[in-house]
């Protein structure tokens, strides 16, 4: 046993993509599509509890549940689960995907978003729609959706865009899989959505890979004790960067350096109005107020040294 948990512990120091890529590659070749996707009978149960729950087929953005305090707390509750799974989503599993819309979902065990992962046009997209940290995905807010149905089931499922209950998901197909701790306990969901034309196989796969590494890692850090409270970026904070342009990224590295916009102008070849308006931009985007700001988003990004 210790000699098996010391090879699992090299794979992981020699890199976690490798596994990945290995779990990935056997998991294409043995998962079975079918084996996921919820059955006729399952959706019409949801369905059923939704229409008791009266739940609003008509929804057009998410329903807010939680206040900016909770969310927070949120994320602080969730920091074993966030440190062990955000650099496998962002690693490994996004960037095995041909189109950058797809979105990844990462909740905690009730459902409730605690990262996402997408293109900065799809998280745009969702922002507009209410989508985004601390939304909640159970049944009985936003009807029938994968993340729900795996938290019913306790198991992964496949739900296609027709078999959704509100009409905002239709469009969406999605894929979920429980996160279960050392001890056996479900303590998250991942969901990977996309339209509803994609081919799943490839998805599923990858949702099963991921989840596969992140409970090996979750394993690995319990066991050797690493996981000590610490201030990991908030994957809010990583969320609203990534919708930044390359040129409002290069423009915001360059203020948060101290940069003046006569500076930034002189070394980018544009005028000192069109730096006024990209930082107008940024700030609205990363919801912050002042220069300074940017230099602290910065440090917390890893942009910057203390």
């Amino acid at each position: 046993m210790i000699s098996g948990f010391c090879q699992l512990c090299e794979g992981w120091k020699d890199g976690g993509n490798d596994m990945f890529f290995k779990r990935l590659k056997q998991l294409k070749r043995t998962t079975n599509y079918d084996e996921f996707l919820a059955t006729s009978e399952i959706i019409r149960d949801s369905h059923k509890r939704c229409r008791q729950g009266r739940v609003n087929a008509n929804l057009t953005q998410m329903p807010t549940v939680l206040t900016d305090v909770q969310v927070k707390k949120l994320l602080e509750d969730s920091g074993f689960l966030l440190t062990a799974a955000w650099p496998i989503v962002k690693e490994d599993l996004y960037r095995n995907f041909t189109n950058e819309d797809q979105l990844i979902i990462l909740c905690n065990g009730e459902g409730y978003a605690i990262a996402l992962m997408s293109s900065p046009k799809a998280l745009e997209l969702c922002y507009s729609m209410n989508l985004g940290l601390g939304t909640c995905f159970g049944e009985e807010v936003c009807g029938t959706n994968a993340i729900a149905v795996a938290m019913h089931l306790k198991k992964m499922v496949v739900i296609k865009g027709e078999q959704h209950y509100c009409q905002l998901f239709k469009d969406w197909s999605c894929v979920a899989a429980p996160i279960r701790s050392p001890g056996g306990d479900i303590v998250g969901y991942l969901d990977v959505s996309m339209d509803s034309e994609e081919e799943l196989g490839h998805t599923l796969a990858l949702v099963q890979a991921a989840v596969i590494c992140i409970e090996q890692k979750m394993y690995i850090e319990k066991l050797l004790g690493e996981m000590t409270p610490k201030v990991i970026t908030s994957p809010e904070t990583l969320g609203r960067f990534e919708t930044l342009s390359a040129r409002e990224k290069q423009i915001f590295s360059s203020m948060a350096k101290g940069q003046t916009a006569g500076e930034i102008a002189g070394a980018l070849g544009i005028s000192k109005d069109t730096v006024g308006t990209y930082r107008k931009r940024i700030y609205k985007k990363l919801g912050i107020k002042r220069k300074i700001d940017c230099s602290n988003k910065a440090r917390e990004l890893g942009l910057l040294s203390e």
